[in-house]
């Protein structure tokens, strides 16, 4: 009597994995906005996901401070000409 100890992946295994990566962020990426809106108040500094948000242009509120205050805390660069 012998077993067989090699296993046969199909694409599916390998999707599973994909599934759960993908869940895991998805989940942390909600708790995330969830807790800028829940522990931060108005009058605290903007926070690193509203700058992300503001800088990659997201139609999406990602915290409780308006755009326009996340612009004017965001430095701006400038760019000297030579």
């Amino acid at each position: 009597m012998s077993v067989d100890l090699k296993q046969q992946l199909e694409l599916a295994d390998y999707l599973g994995a994909l599934a759960v990566w993908c869940i895991f962020f998805g989940v942390l990426f909600i708790l995330s906005v969830i807790f800028n809106f829940v522990c931060i108040k108005k009058d605290d500094d903007v926070t690193a996901l509203e700058r992300w948000g503001y800088k990659k242009n997201i139609d999406m509120k990602l915290g409780p401070h308006r755009r326009s205050m996340v612009a004017r805390q965001i430095p701006q660069t400038v760019v000297a000409d030579h």
